[in-house]
């Protein structure tokens, strides 16, 4: 799956955790989470693409390039996308929080839902990475009707949000104080 499908994934969950569960949890830390194992793979990638643009300057738009190849990061795309990699860093960050970061949660659903979104030939999973580089042949997430299916989902699922008033900052319907009986004193 690409980085704008996880942002709206993870903010939608996180939404209806916060709604569903009273979890508390901050939806921007959590849609950070949720992106993060693609920002971590493609960042330096694109920083130093961006930053030899930059040096090169004009001359470098002779290349046809927007940006210059550059292989680096691209070895920590097994390292983000580990479930084994992200329960190490959520334990760890969770005992010195002393709680439950729940907004670390992003990181896991991206993980999930690049596992059968992602093929062989391009960028497969490998979950379970240092330990093994076993990982599953999915459907590439640019198929079109997988990318169109997706974006259909996503609609559905936002305006269901939106119909259920909690996409709005205000107080949830759960939330609002419950006022006395009127009546008989």
């Amino acid at each position: 799956m690409e980085i704008v499908a996880h942002g709206l994934w993870t903010a939608a969950a996180a939404v209806a955790a916060k709604r569903t569960r009273g979890i508390r949890l901050r939806t921007g830390w959590a849609v950070w989470w949720g992106v993060f194992p693609d920002v971590l793979a493609f960042g330096p990638m694109i920083g130093a693409g961006l930053a030899l643009r930059l040096v090169e300057g004009a001359g470098a738009a002779q290349s046809g390039q927007l940006v210059p190849r550059v292989r680096l990061g691209l070895p920590l795309y097994p390292t983000g996308h580990s479930v084994l990699v992200f329960l190490l860093v959520f334990g760890i960050a969770c005992i010195l929080a002393r709680r439950v970061l729940f907004e670390m949660l992003g990181w896991l659903l991206h993980i999930m839902l690049d596992i059968p979104t992602h093929s062989y030939s391009y960028y497969s999973t490998r979950f379970l990475w240092p330990v093994s580089n076993f990982s599953i042949d999915g459907i590439p997430w640019w198929t079109p009707w997988l990318w169109v299916s997706t974006y259909v989902a996503l609609l559905v699922v936002y305006l269901l949000l939106w119909k259920k008033g909690w996409l709005s900052r205000g107080v949830s319907p759960q939330e609002k104080p419950v006022s006395a009986p009127v009546g008989r004193e």
